[in-house]
């Protein structure tokens, strides 16, 4: 099923009621920001297949059949369905802190036209009840074809599905002169079960519809009393409108069509700023693209300009490739170095690379364009900037990958810094940035050329608050000289903070003098430096309130423009506004860790549901990845689904209601499991599962509980699904012979591409979700016999004590032929043959890896035999097996060596085991048993014990079977790292299956990148604990917040990047020791650039002494979604490598902590 996804970030007015009155502006504007997901937990109900026979056939029956009719009815069909889900994410409301909510809710959608001047009037309930289930009930009235429409439905606690038959909701009767009342009542009739409704309204706003507002709706918050359950919900009382829309008209904004590209116009090597077609990015990129945008714009009577230039275009790269063989083939030699993660070898051919793009001579036919379009610069300088496909974009920042040349004068100076733009292309920092992102390495290049402005103060803009995302809050950077130092962070700026109303007008908020120590400017012979700042103008803002108002004016037209969020880069020469570049904000659709960490949580139906970790965390401790999540936990929704299915008791859904996940842990949810107890299968014993899946009889889930949610059957009903469950039980035998004999030869072919592997594991895919639901089938048959034991123990009592369950403990000693307790078993046999031959202070020597490649060798003799015959019985096995990130023993035999060395060093050989003995077991158990029961006890044993065998042989095969899976995905992770689609195998673990396909389809940075923050949340996911049993959505257990009180150091900064994490520093104070970083580190230094960029990944967190909202720190750290937090004074002074840290990201402090009290 699909995660939908739900964003708001703008303002809304605060009123004390709702308004009805839509021409009214009443109530203070307020910031309101919010990310919800929404899942489904039902089925959609489809309004064309799921209506009541009987609710249709009495609306039509009422009405005049004829011609005209039956051709209305076809003309106004339409899809329409209705689907209950959950919505969860963070609110926050300006003034408050922000709140984390689940709340129930349905997702309502239609195809086709809705001709709403077509609907006389409508009323309709939503409502969801106290025990979990949702209703919707409405009265319709079309006058053309259903003028009297009586329908609606129930979902059930358990997600089942029943249509309204009837209803007495008359709608003449009710609210039909517009006096709609605030308390009524009515019935309906759905499944067979009549349900009395009474409706108490507390809350009413108004809203229009249709093109031309022929409808007029009044939603209506509502408590609901259905059959005695309390619910809460909605109504809506839909009238014609027949006064056309109530507010004045509003201008559309007019669409901007980007031009035909024609093949001429592929071939041009230069173009205009000013020409139509360079607003096309295919051929200028992001940074040419844009300003051609912005020249168009200063042509419309704005407040700015933007410099006169050109652009050098992809096509001119193109040609300079073609006209140097050699280069090209470097080039070629740059990718395949960049597939195999040697980062020296990389940096080694991008410093090659470079050099020989600015060595080898200007293709003549870019340097004849350049020179015809720059014509005579006399003496003008220029600035010369890369324009990258990707660079600037929504996607994709890329801030400070490619370099800028400042203060260029004449054609020769111009051409060398076009041939250096095209080299940083291939520079390490872009190169890098590129391969983590799995963005194709071979890329192409625009260069801008543009008149340098002379600027007295330059600066950005941002068009909404760049941390809390704030649409009536701009925030202005500015320092004296050329914006360079703003941007690189070398100086730390004036923060102006302009409010914003909904009109456009502007009006200076704050002002934060910034020191302002240093400028860039530009020289007479060209280039620029860097000079001091007075302590005169370093005392003063370097700009006025009157051009920061103007500025928040011209930012406010170039944000309707690009219809979004704008980071400007500005500078302000001769009282002269310009332009210099706009691009996206791209960091306020990024998901919070907390959107993150409950990214893959499974919807409730209802809070009284209860889940267990029990026997998933047996095989699954801790959270799993993405991928795991969405292929071993939809086998084990799809298992436990099957054995319903084959029962009778309910068809397969598409969602999860048996199987959840929660901050990425696994869950079973008890009470959806609990549809095949006795309830619905008269030989289903409630214990029977329990035992099975917690090991225990659960007193929190009573069968009233069980009833109240899921129904019970007749009689009849429950004595059919008992013949189809002992039918299930039957045949599971056979069907895991069946796996086992398939997995003899089975294998998943290796093909050479990723997209070929990735279409071959999405068809074998559900092969490996059987083999987990025949295990689980067969390992059913097991507690079957377990019951039949305890009921022995008990003498049929209903209650089973500690007692009962300890002697129990006494039949299953010493299992026979039990698969995993031959694995300790076999590497006791191969300890002990280690050290019959003297190889046992050998083997300690070596490392886990000398060890190993020994003992595949010829050399190691009989061990290594042993060992050999050991991964091929249990080479699919290792800790965490279902999770496929885990490499299995056979992958990676070092981790049993490690387990071999251990057991050598601390002499750990078991002694030999005895076997079994019935009379000994019965003469240890105290609880008491009768002659009948020593009878049935010895006869039943054996298939008890037997069940055991089987429990683990059939795991062993569905492990099996994963293992292969497992092995495809790290192949295709390979094939991915190698076409450079992922920057590391290791990251194929952070997507979903079906997220590669996407991947594999359009190589989307935003999900390589999500990747990345997605593996750096999982050690704190992997932290949580959790109770056996949970009711509600499980909440981890609380383990105390970070003691922080009596710290002795705590340093405060500028909040950029938000989030929390806790982890040891690393200081570095020169890039030379960057190599020194640890992953997961935070990172402290004085400021950084460019060059730091490839360190991002291992990073947890950053600090920086210098810098702003827009230092090249701060922009990557938002993009990787990292805790940071720059200005911190004299932090790589007061810290040292190894301190424990507490960096808050969200309220800009970094804290030392005490490592002896964590």
């Amino acid at each position: 099923m699909r995660t939908w996804k739900v964003q708001f970030n703008g303002l809304m007015r605060l009123t004390e009621s709702p308004r009805t009155d839509v021409t009214k502006e009443e109530g203070r504007l307020v910031h309101v920001k919010f990310s919800f997901m929404w899942s489904a937990y039902t089925l959609p109900f489809n309004f064309d297949t799921d209506i009541h026979p009987r609710a249709i056939a009495r609306a039509m029956a009422i009405e005049k059949w004829n011609k005209q009719f039956f051709q209305d009815l076809r003309s106004s069909h339409q899809t329409h369905y209705n689907q209950w889900g959950q919505l969860w994410g963070g609110l926050h409301i300006e003034g408050h802190e922000e709140r984390h909510v689940r709340l129930k809710g349905y997702r309502d959608h239609s195809f086709g036209v809705r001709d709403w001047g077509f609907m006389y009037r409508y009323i309709v309930h939503f409502a969801y009840l106290e025990d979990g289930s949702c209703l919707q009930v409405a009265t319709v009235c079309f006058p053309t074809t259903m003028s009297d429409l009586r329908t609606g439905y129930v979902f059930t606690p358990n997600g089942k599905m029943q249509a309204v038959s009837d209803v007495d909701l008359v709608l003449s009767s009710i609210g039909e002169d517009g006096n709609m009342p605030h308390n009524y009542s009515f019935s309906f009739v759905a499944g067979g079960k009549k349900y009395d409704v009474h409706v108490e309204i507390y809350c009413q706003s108004t809203w229009y519809n249709g093109l031309q507002w022929e409808s007029r709706v009044h939603e209506r918050l509502a408590n609901f009393t259905v059959n005695g359950l309390s619910g809460w919900g909605v109504c809506e009382f839909n009238y014609k409108n027949t006064t056309g829309c109530p507010l004045p008209p509003r201008e559309s904004r007019p669409q901007q069509p980007l031009p035909d590209i024609t093949s001429t116009h592929r071939k041009l090597l230069v173009l205009s700023l000013s020409s139509p077609v360079c607003r096309c990015t295919e051929l200028v990129g992001g940074k040419g693209g844009s300003l051609a945008t912005l020249t168009a714009l200063q042509s419309k009577g704005t407040m700015f300009k933007v410099p006169s230039g050109f652009c050098v275009t992809m096509a001119a790269m193109e040609l300079q490739l073609k006209s140097h063989p050699t280069l090209k083939s470097k080039l070629e030699e740059l990718k395949q170095i960049s597939c195999t993660g040697q980062v020296e070898a990389l940096q080694e051919i991008c410093q090659s690379v470079g050099e020989m793009f600015t060595s080898v001579a200007l293709a003549p036919e870019v340097r004849e364009a350049i020179q015809a379009e720059l014509g005579n610069p006399s003496d003008s300088q220029f600035a010369v900037r890369s324009s990258a496909i990707g660079e600037d974009t929504e996607e994709m920042s890329a801030a400070g990958q490619m370099i800028t040349e400042l203060g260029v004068r004449g054609l020769d100076q111009i051409c060398d810094s076009v041939q250096k733009c095209w080299a940083s292309l291939y520079g390490f920092p872009a190169v890098q940035y590129r391969r983590q992102h799995g963005q194709p390495i071979g890329s192409s290049m625009a260069v801008v050329v543009q008149e340098m402005v002379p600027a007295e103060v330059a600066g950005v803009l941002f068009t909404q608050h760049p941390v809390t995302g704030h649409p009536g809050k701009m925030v202005i950077n500015a320092n004296y000289g050329l914006g360079e130092s703003v941007v690189s962070g070398e100086s730390h700026p004036d923060t102006i903070t302009l409010s914003r109303s909904v009109d456009g007008s502007c009006q200076v908020e704050g002002v934060d003098l910034g020191s302002k120590t240093q400028q860039v400017v530009p020289l007479d012979e060209g280039g620029t430096e860097v000079q001091e700042v007075t302590s005169a103008q370093s005392e003063k803002c370097c700009l006025s309130n009157n051009t920061a108002v103007q500025l928040g004016h011209i930012a406010v037209q170039v944000e309707e423009a690009y219809d979004g969020p704008q980071d400007i880069e500005w500078a302000l020469s001769q009282d002269t506004v310009y332009l210099l570049q706009a691009r996206p904000i791209t960091t306020f659709g990024i998901e919070s860790e907390w959107e993150l960490m409950h990214e893959f949580d499974a919807p409730l139906s209802s809070e009284k549901e209860i889940s267990t970790t029990s026997n998933i965390a047996e095989m699954m401790p801790g959270a799993v990845t993405p991928l795991t999540a969405s292929t071993f936990s939809r086998a084990i929704e799809y298992g436990l689904q099957n054995i319903a299915a084959s029962v009778g008791v309910r068809t397969r859904q598409p969602y999860f209601k048996k199987m959840g996940l929660c901050l990425g842990h696994m869950f079973i949810n008890m009470h959806n499991v609990a549809e095949i107890y006795e309830q619905h299968v008269s030989l289903a014993d409630k214990r029977v599962a329990e035992m099975s899946l917690v090991g225990r009889c659960l007193e929190e889930l009573t069968m009233d509980d069980i009833i109240e949610y899921h129904g019970k059957s007749s009689v009849w009903r429950r004595i059919v699904h008992s013949f189809n469950f002992v039918k299930h039980l039957y045949t599971s035998k056979h069907k895991i012979q069946q796996l086992e004999q398939t997995l003899t030869t089975y294998s998943i072919h290796r093909h050479d591409n990723a997209m070929a592997m990735y279409q071959e594991i999405n068809e074998r895919l559900p092969e490996c979700y059987q083999a987990w639901a025949d295990h689980m089938s067969y390992g059913a048959r097991s507690a079957a016999w377990s019951t039949v034991l305890m009921m022995v123990l008990s003498q049929g009592g209903r209650e089973w004590t500690i007692q009962h369950f300890s002697d129990m403990a006494h039949f299953y000693v010493n299992c026979e032929q039990v698969t995993s307790a031959d694995v300790p078993d076999a590497l006791e046999k191969l300890a002990v043959k280690l050290i019959e031959e003297g190889h046992k202070d050998r083997l300690i020597s070596m490392s886990p890896q000398e060890a190993t490649a020994w003992l595949l060798g010829d050399d190691s003799g009989s061990s290594g035999q042993l060992f050999q015959t050991f991964l091929e019985l249990h080479g699919h096995r290792c800790l965490r097996e279902a999770e496929l990130r885990e490499m299995s023993w056979r992958a990676d035999p070092a981790k049993v060596v490690l387990t071999i060395q251990s057991m050598l060093r601390n002499n750990q050989i078991a002694s030999k085991k005895e076997p079994f003995n019935f009379d000994e077991a019965v003469k240890k158990i105290k609880s008491p048993i009768t002659m009948a029961g020593r009878y049935i006890l010895k006869w039943t044993l054996p298939y008890a014990r037997q069940g055991v065998m089987e429990r683990e042989q059939s795991k062993s095969a569905a492990v099996k079977m994963a293992d292969h899976f497992k092995q495809a995905y790290w192949y295709l992770a390979s094939l991915m790292v190698a076409e450079g689609r992922l920057p590391e195998e290791d990251l194929l673990f952070f997507l979903t299956h079906q997220e590669i396909g996407t991947l594999l389809h359009s190589r989307s940075a935003v999900l390589v990148a999500k990747a990345l923050r997605r593996r750096r949340i999982l050690p704190k996911q992997m932290s949580l604990k959790f109770p056996e049993i949970c009711h509600g959505h499980p909440e981890p257990i609380e383990v105390g917040a970070l003691p922080v009180s009596g710290s002795d150091l705590v340093l405060k900064g500028m909040p950029v990047s938000h989030g929390t994490v806790t982890a040891p520093a690393r200081v570095v104070t020169r890039l030379e020791d960057a190599g020194t970083i640890q992953a997961g580190e935070i990172l402290i230094v004085q400021s950084t650039d460019i060059g730091w960029s490839p360190y991002f990944p291992l990073l947890s967190g950053l600090v920086t002494e210098l810098g702003g909202l827009i230092s090249h720190g701060a922009v990557v750290a938002r993009e990787y979604g990292l805790p940071c937090v720059v200005s911190v004074k004299h932090a790589t002074a007061m810290f040292q490598t190894g301190d424990l840290v507490l960096l808050n990201g969200t309220e800009g402090s970094v804290r030392k902590l005490n490592p002896n009290n964590q």
